[in-house]
């Protein structure tokens, strides 16, 4: 089997390590959907059963989004090399490599092998908009790696653990969050059913209360992290340090690479701005006594 999965990197713009990683989560969903199925009847009935491939992808994504945020925030924050004196631009885009760096191997292999097919074909997964997010968020993935630059040369490395692993803490929260978005009304109304039996009731109490503690961490998180920490890294460090870098790049880095780099980079970073204005809103809303529905950004 893992040789098996060492050919497809000759087919696929994958590492070895995200062919694994992309097969394995593929495999872990289409298991965890036959499981919840109702036509397969291993488990009772309820919400889960009648949104099979929306629980599974909920269950896989979660310790993914952990593993992500631990190596974001080690690498990231506490990273000694971070802080190097006397770095340049050109060392910070061109200067650091890990061909086998965990966080874009998911970014590559289990968005394009997993993420991007399932949100594809499930209909309760079927976001355009998020779709087109993961798409995008794939080819930045794959350019930071060196997918398209002779011998591979990877571009931008040194910011991959904060665009890649930092900002994916409030995915955390937003995983458990949206299971009983209202949008999953099987999920919503399980959860919010006024007469819930006996034995069920004090479970349905410990997961609202739950419900509820995630929501707050997952608007705070969003805020720091996305609103406001991911436009400051932007446009403050990574674009500029895109534009200085480019100036003179390496042998067989394409100049596209980094024109794609800095707008989708810019895109992505005005994007969280905008999702931060609105989770505010919301908030400045609830705590105003005002209503307002809070929406997927992930």
């Amino acid at each position: 089997m893992a040789a098996f999965l060492d050919q497809l990197t000759d087919y696929l713009p994958l590492s070895s390590l995200a062919v694994h990683i992309g097969v394995t989560t593929l495999f872990a969903q289409i298991i965890c959907t036959l499981i919840f199925a109702k036509s397969t009847k291993v488990v009772p009935n309820g919400p889960w059963t009648n949104l099979p491939a929306f629980t599974a992808h909920q269950i896989v994504v979660l310790p993914l989004m952990v593993i992500l945020t631990y190596i974001g925030w080690r690498d990231w924050f506490f990273d000694p090399q971070k802080y190097e004196e006397g770095s340049t631009s050109a060392d910070r885009i061109f200067g650091y490599s890990n061909p086998n760096d965990i966080p874009l191997a998911v970014g590559t292999g289990a968005i394009l092998l997993w993420d991007i097919p399932t949100g594809f074909i499930s209909p309760s997964l079927r976001d355009p908009i998020m779709w087109a997010h993961h798409v995008g968020m794939y080819f930045v993935a794959a350019t930071i790696c060196g997918t398209f630059c002779k011998g591979g040369q990877m571009i931008g490395y040194y910011y991959a653990s904060y665009y890649f692993g930092v900002i994916e803490v409030s995915s955390i929260f937003l995983t458990y969050v949206d299971v009983f978005h209202p949008k999953y009304k099987h999920y919503y109304k399980w959860l919010n059913e006024t007469n819930p039996d006996g034995k069920r009731a004090p479970l349905k109490k410990v997961l609202n209360d739950l419900n509820e503690v995630a929501r707050v961490a997952f608007a705070v998180s969003f805020l720091v992290i996305r609103g406001l920490y991911f436009p400051y890294v932007s446009f403050f460090q990574a674009v500029p340090d895109l534009f200085k870098a480019y100036e003179n790049p390496p042998d067989g880095v394409p100049m596209w690479t980094g024109y794609f780099l800095i707008g989708m980079i810019s895109l992505f970073a005005l994007l969280q701005a905008y999702w931060g204005l609105f989770i505010a809103n919301q908030v400045k809303k609830a705590l105003g006594g005002g209503s307002g529905s809070r929406k997927k950004k992930d």
